[in-house]
């Protein structure tokens, strides 16, 4: 074969693989097509509190709230990567199977936790499943890979059956099964996929799934 020609199989490969790998987007990166504000806490009720910044970034504003999928998924896997400011909080929501008016998903479904673990009003004063990478009320993480405020930081978390598995920069942190209690396991197993607006702002993208 060519070297050129050679060369440029090398270059394409990759990235014929990677688009290959089974996950599709769950957002655009343009638009919220997909995606819907389930419930908006916030006082200005502001209609254009999640939108897309250049770069294919999903923000929110300051607030409180959620925004969820159309669609509802049971056993997947969902790789995102997101970023905070100094002190933000977030999450992700799992099988959340509806809205009730002033609960929180992570009552009703799953939450893994987004957290700046540094900051100093958490340091010391939370329990272990409240930092970042979580299953929240159920299971901490085994350790601390929060990169730090302002830096990306990605999550790969894996939902089969009644097993939550959450890679978090690129390490398996967090478990969680049946071991984890009657309340763990009497939660549904499909719902709604939903971001947290906590009361900072928040950024994410990336978001893809693979569903089984």
């Amino acid at each position: 074969m060519h070297s050129s020609a050679l060369a440029l199989v090398l270059i394409i490969t990759p990235a014929c693989v990677a688009a290959d790998d089974g996950f599709t987007p769950l957002f655009n990166g343009k638009d919220l097509t997909g995606w819907e504000i389930k419930e908006n806490r916030s006082k200005s009720k502001d209609p254009d509190q999640w939108y897309v910044k250049e770069g294919g970034i999903l923000a929110a504003k300051v607030g409180s709230g959620w925004l969820g999928t159309k669609e509802q998924y049971g056993d997947f896997v969902l790789k995102v990567e997101w970023r905070i400011p100094p002190g933000g909080n977030s999450g992700v929501f799992l099988r959340v199977p509806g809205v009730k008016e002033g609960v929180s998903p992570s009552e009703t479904g799953f939450e893994i936790q987004i957290l700046d673990d540094n900051a100093p009003q958490y340091k010391e004063k939370l329990k272990p499943y409240q930092f970042s990478g979580s299953v929240y009320h159920f299971v901490g993480p085994n350790k601390s890979v929060f990169k730090g405020a302002n830096a990306w930081n990605a999550f790969e978390i894996t939902c089969k059956a009644e097993h939550i598995t959450v890679v978090y920069n690129g390490e398996k942190v967090t478990e969680a099964d049946s071991t984890a209690g009657p309340d763990f396991t009497k939660r549904q197993k499909k719902g709604f996929i939903g971001l947290q607006n906590h009361g900072s702002p928040v950024e994410f993208r990336n978001i893809r799934i693979k569903v089984d």
